[in-house]
């Protein structure tokens, strides 16, 4: 049995992305011109994203502007589908603009996509307006 749709783990987004080893780098530029072609589709999920978010930030010591940029590349990608692509390109959108992490960006990204209000003692949430926060103390 052949797969036309082919799921991808973070290294192969991180190869692509940074280019650190030619070869591996080339192989992923083709799956992803294959993509872009039609010949395949390619998925992920934001987890995944996440963790290419977390090495940029960490060990390629990339900014928030940067690695926003570069997951702009993913989302721009004809055939290649990010699962809750909405919320996360939300999530990248608060991270790229403030200095919550993108955990606490993709929680306050996923409780406005959800009409939801936002449960946190966390105060760093204060500067997304469309974003409503509560305390526990406040609920009960």
């Amino acid at each position: 049995m052949t797969a036309s749709t082919f799921f991808l783990d973070a290294n192969i987004f991180l190869r692509f992305l940074t280019e650190d080893d030619r070869q591996k780098a080339e192989a992923c530029r083709r799956l992803v011109q294959k993509a872009v072609a039609g010949e395949l589709t390619l998925t992920t999920h934001p987890l995944i994203l996440a963790e290419v978010v977390w090495v940029l930030e960490s060990y390629y010591k990339l900014t928030r502007g940067e690695i926003a940029a570069k997951l702009e590349l993913i989302f721009n990608t004809p055939n290649l589908v990010v699962f809750e692509a909405s919320i996360f390109a939300r999530a990248v959108e608060y991270y790229s603009n403030s200095s919550l992490d993108l955990a606490d960006c993709f929680a306050a990204a996923l409780a406005v996509e959800k009409n939801s209000a936002l449960v946190s003692y966390d105060r760093d949430f204060t500067g997304l307006e469309e974003l409503l926060v509560h305390e526990p103390e406040e609920l009960v």
